[in-house]
């Protein structure tokens, strides 16, 4: 089988699983029902009543995912970085394919050359895949992409469809000979698509001598939706806040029965067409008249612990298989501080980590890519803000812990949130400041002073630094 065929198959194959993880993430999931009379009863009614917690666990690890730099070996490759950082809103597209791969499990970022330059641009796995070697997987064999174009030569639209093929010599071009695929497409079902950038055969030369789409999944060999686990927990946060709410329609208000003493009926008893005129009605200020009535009462309404209470089990129980802190789903006052607080992140934590080693390779070969556009040819680091909880105070007490220990400076610098060149330069004035006190006798400046650090003030670092 073609790499055509296979890649054609596998977008199309996985686009329903897409779609749901992006539903659930979105709230708009569909009610699971047991009954088909239930499901037409609440039709009618009305069933778009939802409280999405399945889009928590993955925005509690989005928000750490937060890249510090990126930083080179050579001085002049950090430079051109640096300048590509700034000028490229890079913050922009890496904060969307971090919160896109863990919707959907993988995310795609393809680099281009452009003009003087390049161009970075997002892509969903619902038209994206890369394709590995089967010997060794972490080797990209191709990557494809596959979208819809309009073909239309008349006032009705008509739509094929397109795919590249991506090598690291070349780039083969397709377009689908039908404007509807078959369930299973195959070769056959393409023929070559042919522009100003391709040969008679639709393929054109890849200049960058690699492929260049990167594949950003949570987990190896295959990603997987950050909120997985949470389908099952909320189908059942749904269905209770969407049975509640049809019970406060039919059980919301007390409802009233009358008992007809024997040998009476309904009809005698209030006779709309008597003098007496009897109501059943209880408007305010009205008089109620009953005939041959033994009693009357009233039906407690529905009690709202009956659906509150297993919510809250639901929602613990989401908060556990995700691994996710409880307090990010019952923001009560009552959140843990300190100790606490760090104990009951620590499974979150280590799932940030995890996604930092996973899409921390990625970056790392997507600047490695950039660089090379650069002419240059060296590795790259990937600097991360500090995805733990502390409070102002303890993290500088950490941060000049980790100097005293022996940690560069800049490094601590970086993991503190600054930003690279603000460090670079701090670390060379301190390194001046040192090298001028070590030569006129007097004592070296301290990396950091204990004192500036006491209220842990961003001002008192920087004039430590």
């Amino acid at each position: 089988m073609s790499d055509l065929t296979i890649a054609v198959n596998q977008i199309l194959a996985k686009r329903d699983d897409y779609d749901t993880a992006q539903e659930y993430y979105e709230g708009a999931v569909e009610e699971v029902f047991a009954s088909t009379s239930v499901r037409r009863a609440l039709k009618k009614t009305g069933d778009h009543f939802r409280l999405n917690f399945a889009a928590t666990p993955v925005n509690a690890v989005n928000n750490r995912l937060e890249i510090a730099s990126v930083s080179a070996i050579s001085e002049e490759a950090g430079s051109y970085l640096d300048r590509v950082w700034a000028s490229n809103e890079l913050q922009l597209e890496i904060a969307q394919v971090h919160k896109n791969a863990l919707i959907y499990g993988d995310a795609y970022l393809v680099l281009w050359p452009f003009e003087d330059g390049f161009q970075l641009h997002y892509n969903t796995p619902k038209n994206t895949v890369v394709l590995y070697d089967e010997e060794n997987p972490r080797l990209k064999r191709c990557a494809a992409k596959v979208w819809a174009v309009s073909v239309a030569d008349s006032g009705k639209p008509r739509y094929k469809t397109r795919v590249n093929l991506y090598y690291p010599d070349r780039i083969e071009k397709y377009i689908s000979r039908a404007e509807r695929l078959p369930m299973t497409p195959k070769d056959s079902d393409f023929e070559p698509y042919v522009d100003d950038y391709t040969d008679e055969h639709g393929v054109m030369v890849n200049p960058l001598g690699f492929i260049p789409v990167y594949h950003f999944r949570t987990e190896h060999p295959e990603g997987k939706p950050e909120h997985l686990l949470a389908y099952g927990a909320q189908d059942m946060i749904n269905k209770l806040a969407i049975t509640q709410m049809a019970a406060n329609d039919f059980h919301g208000f007390p409802q009233r029965f009358v008992l007809a003493e024997a040998a009476s009926t309904e009809a005698a008893d209030f006779d709309e067409d008597s003098e007496e005129k009897p109501s059943r009605s209880n408007n305010p200020g009205e008089e109620l008249w009953y005939q041959n009535v033994k009693e009357v009462g009233q039906f407690k309404a529905a009690d709202p612990r009956t659906f509150l209470e297993p919510l809250k089990e639901y929602i613990r129980s989401l908060a556990v298989i995700t691994s996710t802190p409880v307090h990010y789903f019952q923001p009560t006052g009552n959140v843990p501080s300190g100790e606490a607080l760090r104990v009951a992140e620590a499974p979150l934590v280590k799932k940030v980590r995890t996604r930092q080693l996973s899409f921390g390779a990625t970056w790392r070969e997507v600047f490695m890519g950039i660089l090379a556009i650069g002419g240059y040819k060296e590795d790259v680091q990937v600097h991360w803000k500090s995805i733990e909880t502390f409070d102002t105070k303890e993290s500088w007490e950490i941060a000049y812990k980790k100097i005293q220990t022996g940690l560069p400076f800049a490094q601590v610098m970086l993991e503190q949130g600054y930003d690279a060149a603000l460090v670079a330069m701090w670390d060379a004035e301190r390194r001046a400041a040192q090298e001028a006190s070590t030569e006129d006798g007097t004592t070296p400046v301290q990396p950091a002073d204990t004192a500036a650090l006491d209220d842990g003030s961003q001002s008192g670092t920087e004039k430590a630094a």
